[in-house]
C-alpha cells in the first residue's frame, strides 16, 4: 500500500448526469495543468496531485445552468477517505458522490448550489 504521505494521489471525475451531457470541469492547483475539460457522459478524467495540493473545480453541465465550485481533493480531508491513493468520484445531477474506501459505497459528499 502506498504511503499517503508521500505519494501523489489520483483523483477522477466520472460523468454521470445524463445521455449526451458533457460536464464541463477547469481546476486550480499548484502543480495542475488550469485546462477546461468537457467530460463526455460515462467517461472520466484524472489528475495527479500532491498530498499537499488542494484540487479545486468549477463545473457546469446543462448548457451551464446548473453549475458549482468544488474541493475535490483536500489531503486532509480524503487522505483516509480515498483507496490506496485514488480518489474516484462520481458526477450525478443531485451531486457530486465520492467513494468512500471504509464503506465500500459512494456517498453524496456535495450538492449543487440552487
Amino acid at each position: 500500500m502506498l504511503n499517503s504521505s508521500m505519494a501523489d494521489f489520483r483523483v477522477t471525475l466520472f460523468n454521470d448526469l445524463a445521455k449526451n451531457t458533457n460536464l464541463n470541469v477547469q481546476c486550480q492547483a499548484a502543480g495542475v495543468d488550469p485546462s477546461q475539460h468537457s467530460i463526455l457522459f460515462l467517461h472520466d478524467f484524472t489528475w495527479n496531485v500532491n498530498p499537499s495540493t488542494v484540487l479545486s473545480c468549477d463545473m457546469s453541465w446543462g448548457w451551464g445552468n446548473v453549475n458549482g465550485h468544488f474541493d475535490i481533493f483536500d489531503a486532509k480531508r480524503d487522505s483516509t477517505r480515498c483507496s490506496r491513493n485514488f480518489c474516484a468520484w462520481r458526477v450525478k445531477q443531485d451531486g457530486l458522490y465520492l467513494f468512500i474506501e471504509a464503506h465500500k459505497r459512494l456517498e453524496l459528499q456535495f450538492t449543487w448550489p440552487h
